[in-house]
C-alpha cells in the first residue's frame, strides 16, 4: 500500500499577521480609523479585543455616511474603553453641528483617561470648550479646531498648541499665552478670533516656534486698534503668513533664526499698514534668514521708507534667503 506523503502547508496558509507580537499589531492598528480597527475583531479569537489596547484612537465622522450611526459607534467604543483605555493619542473629527451629549462623552474621555496628545475638531458651530477639558493636566499636545474658549485655561505640561478657527470670548482687555501655558514651545494660530481683546500677547520663556496665519482686522480676527506683543527669548522660527499687517507694538526675539513673512495691505488703511510694516521689519533686525512672499516684496518696493529698512534688513542676514 502506497504511503501518503505528509501534507506541507503552503506559505499562503500561514497566518503570519497573528504570529506577530502584540505591540507590533497595536502599532499597525494605530494607523487605522477606529471603524476599521474594530472590524479586525472578527478575524480570529485572538483579535477579538486587540483593538481596545491601541495607543492611538481615531474617530472620524467622514468614515460614516450617516451621522446618527457615527454617534452610536462613538458611544459604543467609548463605553468599551471606559475602564481599560490605553490610548495616549485621541483624534476626533466631526462634520456638521455636534450635539451636547456626544460632545460631553468625547470631552469626558479625553479629560479623564490620561490622553497626552489630543486632536479635536468639534464641527462647524464652534461650541464652547468644557471646564473639564480646560482643567486636564495630562495634555502635552493639543490641536483644536472650531471651538470657543469662554474661560481661562492652564495646561502645565502642554508643549504644543495648534488652534484653527477658534473663538476667544473671555471677558478681558488683554490675553497673554504665557500666563496659562508656561512650558509651551510651539504655538500655531490659524484664523482665530481675538476681537474681544485690545492687546494680544504672544510670549513664553520656552517658546521656540510661532505660526500666525489668516489674521485680519476684520472677518473675526482682531479688533481695530488691537496691539500685538510678541516676546520670546528662545524663539528661533516665526511664520507670519496670509495676514493683514498687524500692529506689533512689541517685538523681542533675540534668538530668531528664520522668519517666513507673507502679508498684504488693507485698502482702507494703507498708510497705517505701511508704518506698521516698517516697525515690524525694524523689530526683526537680528534675524539670520527670511522667506518673503512676492506680495511682501512688492509692498517693500512701492514704499521708499520700507524699501530702505528692508534693504538693510536683508543685508544684515547672516545667511541668504
Amino acid at each position: 500500500m502506497r504511503k501518503r506523503s505528509p501534507k506541507v502547508c503552503s506559505s499562503q496558509d500561514v497566518d503570519r499577521l497573528s504570529n506577530l507580537p502584540n505591540h507590533i499589531i497595536h502599532h499597525i492598528l494605530s494607523f487605522l480609523d477606529a471603524k476599521y480597527a474594530v472590524q479586525t475583531s472578527v478575524l480570529a479569537k485572538g483579535w477579538r479585543n486587540l483593538w481596545t489596547s491601541v495607543h492611538v484612537l481615531h474617530l472620524n465622522s467622514n468614515s460614516f455616511r450617516r451621522l446618527g450611526r457615527f454617534k452610536k459607534f462613538v458611544v459604543a467604543v467609548l463605553n468599551k474603553l471606559n475602564h481599560n483605555s490605553t490610548a495616549g493619542t485621541f483624534l476626533f473629527t466631526y462634520r456638521g453641528r455636534i450635539d451636547d451629549y456626544l460632545k460631553k462623552r468625547v470631552i469626558y474621555f479625553a479629560s479623564f483617561h490620561g490622553v497626552g496628545h489630543l486632536v479635536l475638531d468639534l464641527g462647524c458651530k464652534r461650541p464652547p470648550v468644557s471646564q473639564a477639558l480646560l482643567n486636564c493636566q495630562t495634555f502635552k499636545t493639543i490641536k483644536l479646531k472650531n471651538a470657543t474658549f469662554t474661560t481661562s485655561f492652564g495646561f502645565s505640561k502642554l508643549t504644543t498648541l495648534h488652534l484653527k478657527h477658534c473663538l476667544f470670548s473671555l471677558v478681558s482687555n488683554c490675553f497673554d499665552f504665557s500666563d496659562c501655558l508656561p512650558n509651551l514651545s510651539s504655538l500655531s494660530l490659524l484664523g482665530c478670533d481675538f476681537t474681544r481683546f485690545k492687546v494680544l500677547k504672544i510670549s513664553g520663556p520656552q517658546l521656540l516656534n510661532v505660526t500666525i496665519r489668516s489674521m485680519w482686522y476684520s472677518y473675526g480676527g482682531l479688533s481695530k486698534g488691537c496691539k500685538v506683543e510678541i516676546s520670546a527669548p528662545k524663539l528661533t522660527f516665526f511664520s507670519y503668513k496670509e495676514s493683514h499687517v498687524l500692529d506689533f507694538s512689541v517685538i523681542n526675539l533675540p534668538s530668531l533664526q528664520h522668519a517666513d513673512v507673507d502679508v498684504f495691505l488693507s485698502y482702507e488703511e494703507e498708510k497705517k499698514d505701511i508704518q506698521c510694516l516698517l516697525k515690524f521689519f525694524q523689530g526683526l533686525y537680528n534675524v539670520q534668514s527670511a522667506t518673503l512672499s512676492y506680495s511682501t516684496i512688492q509692498v517693500c518696493q512701492d514704499d521708499y521708507h520700507i524699501c530702505c529698512v528692508s534693504a538693510s534688513f536683508i543685508c544684515g542676514f547672516k545667511s541668504s534667503f
